[in-house]
């Protein structure tokens, strides 16, 4: 069993390669704040749509509400 403390180094991780190319186009363009911005926007819009419709359950919650009881 991997402990919390551990485990948050993965996920950080994780993260930080999924940022990267929308790092790199921030860095290479001018406005690329603003593209970076609609690009991830663009691709994650099912995602920000089962947030903001009330009364639906959001993909990450069940998973993470599993996690936490399994870590305690």
């Amino acid at each position: 069993m991997v402990t919390p403390r551990v485990n948050w180094i993965p996920r950080v991780a994780s993260s930080l390669r999924a940022l990267g190319p929308y790092a790199a186009i921030e860095l290479l363009l001018p406005g690329g704040s603003l593209i970076a911005l609609s690009l991830w926007a663009f691709r994650h819009r099912s995602e920000i749509a089962a947030r903001l419709r009330p009364g639906v359950e959001q993909p990450g919650v069940a998973a993470e509400a599993a996690y936490a009881k399994e870590a305690a």
